[in-house]
């Protein structure tokens, strides 16, 4: 049979090439659930993704934005290596995708994210709900319309890292164990189709946003939190093609502005999900469709802006959205979006017009004049050094 086998995934333009590994095939129904998968005679494209098993069976998985082939030693991790560069390319491909690192499940109709913590208990909660009953979307990514701000069920099977607690309810281990369809030592994949999984390209309006903080002992309890905090992490959580960052920035803003938001302080995983679904069937998840972007931006050509001797100003063109005195910026020429914190948020709004470093030093120390004015300037230089290599304020001449 001819090696390598091409592969086409509905969503991609390029083929997913497998060299010496099409065994892994059989796996595909249950990992990829709703995902057209076809056999191609031959390439016409190059590959944009590559894996590949050599002669002592250890596997080299290679994308075209890797710098370098990533290792790995089993059938499983080699599938884990696999679902998540077909997910970024996907995402790399579709203009109306994003997508956020969390799991995601359906309560009352409307979407719970939970933004991905490291070593949360995010993989076990996410166990835990479909146990419980509840439609799960997914557990490590949601793609996110940027049309209408909804949630797109991705299709993928969850996965469980091992060993899960042992505190777990019995009834939820032989959900789990009743489950598992592929594992190794440190994971398993659970198989949903058909029951507790959303259907892929489900969509679902995003009621709310829960941080998870697991703590050893503690009662389940929730409390509500800041905007900025649940859109810092949103902005961390989020990954997509390299372009578009205002509109980016300006939808996950709309999102996160009409959720619910709330951090979960958690021991048993169970016991969490019986308080989300309590606290969700009595408040009702907010499920109001979202309004049209507006991004209207101006192009002023940086050249063509006279700047004094020696002063700074803002670029023109950025994208801004300020919550809770903090700023979240987006450069219509790049992919970042970049964070200020309260001080650094007041230092942007005085570079709106041109400014020196000295006049702002002398401002900040009228303001905080607890502080010491050589910490003042050296963090002004700082910010501004940072701002400067983004690409979001020009200098005049020196």
């Amino acid at each position: 049979m001819p090696d390598p086998l091409y592969l086409k995934f509905d969503n991609l333009s390029r083929p997913v090439a497998l060299s010496n590994c099409r065994h892994l095939v059989d796996h595909f129904p249950l990992i990829f659930s709703g995902w057209e998968i076809s056999e191609l005679p031959e390439a016409a494209l190059a590959p944009v993704i590559t894996l590949s098993q050599d002669d002592k069976d250890t596997y080299w998985l290679q994308a075209e934005w890797l710098k370098e082939p990533t290792k790995m030693k089993n059938d499983v991790d080699a599938i884990c290596g696999l679902v998540a560069r077909v997910v970024k390319a996907r995402v790399m491909e579709d203009m109306n995708l994003l997508c956020l690192h969390g799991a995601a499940a359906e309560f009352e109709g409307a979407l719970v994210i939970f933004p991905n913590k490291f070593r949360t208990g995010k993989s076990v909660l996410s166990a835990c709900i479909a146990a419980a009953g509840y439609r799960l979307y997914c557990d490590d990514v949601l793609p996110i319309s940027l049309a209408s701000g909804q949630g797109v069920a991705p299709g993928i099977a969850p996965r469980l890292r091992i060993p899960y607690p042992d505190n777990l309810y019995d009834s939820t281990r032989q959900f789990i164990e009743s489950r598992t369809a592929l594992k190794n030592n440190r994971y398993l994949y659970l198989d949903l189709r058909g029951e507790i999984l959303a259907a892929r390209h489900s969509q679902a309006p995003i009621g709310a946003f829960v941080l998870l903080e697991r703590t050893e002992g503690v009662e389940p309890s929730l409390e509500a939190i800041s905007e900025s905090e649940v859109l810092r992490h949103v902005v961390w959580q989020n990954f997509a093609r390299e372009v578009e960052a205002p509109r980016i920035l300006g939808r996950l803003g709309q999102i996160v502005n009409g959720a619910q938001r709330f951090r979960m302080r958690y021991d048993r995983a169970d016991d969490a999900v019986e308080l989300l679904a309590e606290t969700f069937r009595e408040q009702k998840i907010s499920s109001h469709p979202l309004p049209q972007l507006d991004l209207k931006m101006s192009n002023v050509d940086p050249a063509a802006i006279d700047i004094p001797e020696d002063h700074l100003l803002r670029k023109d063109g950025i994208s801004e959205i300020t919550r809770d005195d903090e700023a979240f910026l987006a450069d219509a020429g790049g992919a970042a979006i970049h964070h200020l914190n309260p001080v650094g948020s007041a230092i942007w709004g005085l570079l709106a017009e041109p400014i020196t470093i000295g006049e702002i030093v002398e401002l900040l120390v009228d303001a905080f004049p607890e502080v010491d004015r050589a910490q003042v300037e050296s963090d002004v230089r700082k910010l501004v050094r940072a701002l400067r290599s983004k690409n979001l304020v020009l200098r005049g001449p020196v």
